[in-house]
């Protein structure tokens, strides 16, 4: 009997440790973030600090400010697996942009400070999430109806009846970010 109470103990404590030893996946309804915006730049990547401090200039002032990237590395290196594995993946999540790229960025607040990317792409800006990572992943919500819409990874694959779910970012028609950059 003593036997069997330490191995059930053993396997519940395992289970324990190991749900808290784990990363969670956090949804975002799309609404949600620009309900929450704090600041919206665009700006211009001038390098990285040892894989942990992207610096960038602020396009609007000129002023060089830095952003903690600590997951950089970690992210990178994962995404590699992920295309040696499937050539054809194409997620920009866990993404950083490239040195001397002009990108906007958007500063949030959703359960924390968040930090989010866009670049235009055919008439959209494109955001996505550069520290979503593996087991603890952003996943956008985003409703079938409506201002955003879902990017073409997530499309044909996570949807349910009403909304994408979305790891890789979302879209946005330009114009209509134009008018949400001009209420924040």
């Amino acid at each position: 009997m003593k036997r069997l109470r330490n191995i059930l103990l053993t396997v519940g404590l395992t289970f324990f440790v190991q749900s808290h030893s784990f990363s969670k996946t956090i949804p975002i309804p799309v609404e949600k973030v620009f309900e929450n915006v704090k600041q919206t730049l665009d700006i211009k990547v001038i390098g990285y600090i040892g894989d942990s401090i992207m610096t960038y200039v602020n396009i609007n002032n000129q002023d060089t400010l830095n952003l903690d990237c600590k997951l950089k590395n970690y992210s990178e290196s994962s995404i590699k697996i992920m295309k040696e594995n499937n050539p054809n993946y194409n997620s920009w999540e866990g993404t950083f942009p490239k040195i001397g790229e002009t990108v906007t960025m958007i500063n949030y607040e959703y359960g924390g400070n968040r930090v989010l990317f866009a670049r235009k792409e055919k008439g959209n800006y494109r955001f996505w999430d550069p520290m979503s990572i593996p087991f603890a992943n952003s996943v956008f919500f985003v409703a079938k109806e409506g201002t955003y819409k879902p990017t073409e990874l997530c499309k044909n694959d996570y949807q349910t009846e009403t909304e994408f779910h979305c790891s890789d970012g979302f879209l946005i028609e330009e114009k209509e970010f134009e008018i949400l950059k001009n209420k924040s």
